[in-house]
């Protein structure tokens, strides 16, 4: 039982332990009796007990309103990081968005002004080629689209080519843009063998 220790070890363990332990002599039965051999203690009334059970309650009441004070004000702090955290995840996702569309809007510009570099050449093959990649950026957008039938158009009417993919976006561009239908009507005209 005692293997590895040192007998001087356990000695001065168990003193120490006895220092530790209170001495039965504090309280004396004896120590509790007065002069005539009664008990000094008081038997206390009901109505001194009820007083103490009401200020224990007393008590008891007040340290739950600390503990819920704690706890509010500890989910009051968190609930605040929370928030802020999530805040902050919000705006950094808005501002990717932004940026990301930032960057499709700067590719869009890019491919229109090759493609109208190109229509002003006269080569409308190469600006049908820009402009149909703008066109998968921003598939709505009407500069692009009238952009695109116009170059169709002029390849159609110089080279008898993108004739009925002229006809088929013009329609398209009709329903979509109704309040655009001057311009279109131009284009129109020059499809005439299409139509």
């Amino acid at each position: 039982m005692f293997e590895g220790r040192s007998v001087r070890g356990i000695t001065i363990g168990l003193s120490n332990d006895k220092k530790l332990l209170r001495s039965k002599e504090l309280l004396k039965k004896e120590d509790l009796k007065d002069t005539k051999g009664k008990s000094s203690l008081k038997q206390a009334t009901e109505e001194e007990l009820q007083q103490i059970g009401k200020k224990i309650r007393k008590e008891n009441r007040k340290e739950k309103k600390i503990l819920i004070g704690i706890a509010i004000l500890i989910t009051s702090v968190f609930t605040y990081f929370t928030i802020n955290v999530i805040r902050k995840n919000t705006v950094d996702k808005e501002n990717i968005e932004v940026l990301k569309f930032q960057e499709k809007e700067k590719q869009f510009l890019i491919l229109i002004e090759k493609g109208d570099d190109w229509f002003e050449k006269g080569k409308w093959y190469n600006s049908i080629f820009y402009y149909e990649q703008a066109k998968e950026v921003f598939q709505k957008n009407y500069d692009i689209n009238y952009r695109l039938v116009r170059s169709y158009s002029f390849h159609c009417e110089s080279e008898f080519k993108n004739c009925y993919e002229a006809k088929e976006l013009l329609e398209e561009l009709f329903l979509m843009f109704p309040d655009k239908e001057k311009e279109l009507l131009d284009i129109k005209e020059k499809l005439e063998y299409e139509y």
